[in-house]
């Protein structure tokens, strides 16, 4: 359990880190945040993400959304995933 949910704050820790540092950020700077993030997981991090379904739901519509309009803002994406 604490695994998961430091697995889970790490997932949202580096990109509003970077968001907070940059005001809102765009698409483009999210999926490459994200990406980073990524790489630096373990698997067995990445596992405990995806285990949370409705988080990793959110996130596969922001990531889609932010794909299709790299230029909109992150919290603009973030809004859009959460309908």
């Amino acid at each position: 359990m604490r695994r998961s949910v430091l697995a889970l704050s790490l997932a949202f820790l580096i990109p509003a880190q970077a968001l907070a540092q940059a005001g809102d950020m765009s698409c483009a700077d999210y999926l490459t945040a994200d990406a980073q993030m990524a790489a630096a997981m373990s698997a067995a991090d990445k596992a405990a993400l995806q285990a949370d379904k409705q988080a990793a739901a959110i996130d596969a519509k922001m990531r889609a959304y932010c794909k299709a309009n790299p230029k909109a803002s992150s919290s603009e994406a973030a809004m859009k995933a959460m309908q």
